[in-house]
């Protein structure tokens, strides 16, 4: 099993029950931005407390949590918030730089829906120019090594920029490897400086062949992203964004329409489903959305079968079982 088996049948269960509620545009997945997203001012507001993330998650019910925006683990009631999450059945993913997880291993011990998820963008001295920050790599490696000692899932996550290399991603994650992380998601990066139509043109098709190479050379570890989105990463095949079934939400409620270009902040996810003009963001339909391949709006359209070609259900089901956590198959995606 790629993923859990109890992760992947809540979610099954999950959308067949929206489904039969004529629900068309459900979530899969809550993000919580507990301090914010990284670009905010830390001043702004000391960030969610425990009744405002446990508020969402009953609003929005979906099966995946993930926490995440500035490192998370500063949060002073990450354990109380984690718990509470746990406690409610959900699947926890905890994102975080991976310095400060040994320190907070004893908050929860490691249940079976929970998953610490490290950001490592390539091998050491690359991870640390990116992050700029030096030996940040082999604090997140300590961090990682400390909760498989510990018994728990973790999950790298990595982001491909237009230079990345190929070659120093497999080096990362044959490392990681050794280390008996349990699985990987490739993250596209989001340019922040808006771009010409030439230009834009030439950045997609520079990732797209990023995309390529690197899951040409890493296509045999347990890729976490499904084969539809990734078909989409690589330029096979289209998606349409759908940013409402992966909704975030932070210190100043639901994002608007998303974590990438937030035009204001909805109250509650209703208000966020119903007051968007959903048609008009994406590629195509809105100039911020050009150069936007983010799992958060594309990797929704694939689990939700939004533009589904024929035989993308069997791909997905084959996906699931083909892959199991932490070790490596003979054959590449």
């Amino acid at each position: 099993m790629r993923y859990p088996l109890g992760l992947a049948f809540d979610s099954a269960r999950h959308l067949v029950a929206r489904r039969l509620q004529g629900n068309r545009k459900c979530a899969v997945m809550l993000s919580l931005e507990l301090l914010g997203s990284s670009c905010c001012c830390p001043s702004e507001r000391s960030g969610l407390g425990v009744e405002e993330c446990i508020a969402a998650v009953e609003e929005c019910r979906t099966p995946v949590v993930v926490v995440c925006g500035r490192e998370p683990l500063e949060h002073p009631e990450i354990a109380a918030i984690t718990r509470e999450i746990l406690r409610r059945k959900r699947h926890l993913f905890v994102c975080t730089d991976g310095a400060m997880i040994r320190r907070h291993l004893h908050m929860i011990p490691p249940y079976t829906n929970f998953f610490w998820n490290v950001k490592l963008d390539g091998t050491a001295e690359v991870h640390d120019q990116r992050a700029q920050r030096r030996g940040l790599f082999a604090e997140a490696l300590d961090g990682i090594q400390a909760a498989k000692n510990a018994g728990f899932f973790v999950l790298v996550t990595t982001t491909i920029h237009p230079d990345s290399e190929a070659e120093d991603v497999a080096r990362l994650y044959e490392t990681l490897h050794g280390m008996h992380v349990d699985g990987y998601l490739l993250s596209p990066h989001y340019p922040s400086e808006k771009l010409c139509r030439n230009g834009s043109a030439k950045f997609r098709e520079k990732m797209h062949q990023q995309f390529r190479e690197v899951t040409g050379r890493v296509g045999s570890y347990n890729l976490m992203m499904s084969p539809i989105y990734l078909e989409y990463l690589r330029g096979e095949r289209e998606l349409h964004c759908s940013a409402w079934g992966s909704p975030v939400y932070g210190p100043h409620g639901w994002y608007e329409p998303c974590s990438k270009q937030i035009v204001r902040h909805a109250q509650t996810y209703q208000d966020l489903l119903e007051r968007t003009v959903w048609e008009n963001y994406g590629r195509g339909l809105n100039p911020r959305c050009e150069n936007c391949q983010c799992y958060d709006g594309y990797e929704p359209a694939a689990f939700l079968g939004v533009n589904s070609k024929a035989g993308d259900l069997w791909k997905m089901v084959k996906w699931q079982f083909s892959g199991s956590l932490g070790e490596r198959r003979n054959g590449m995606i």
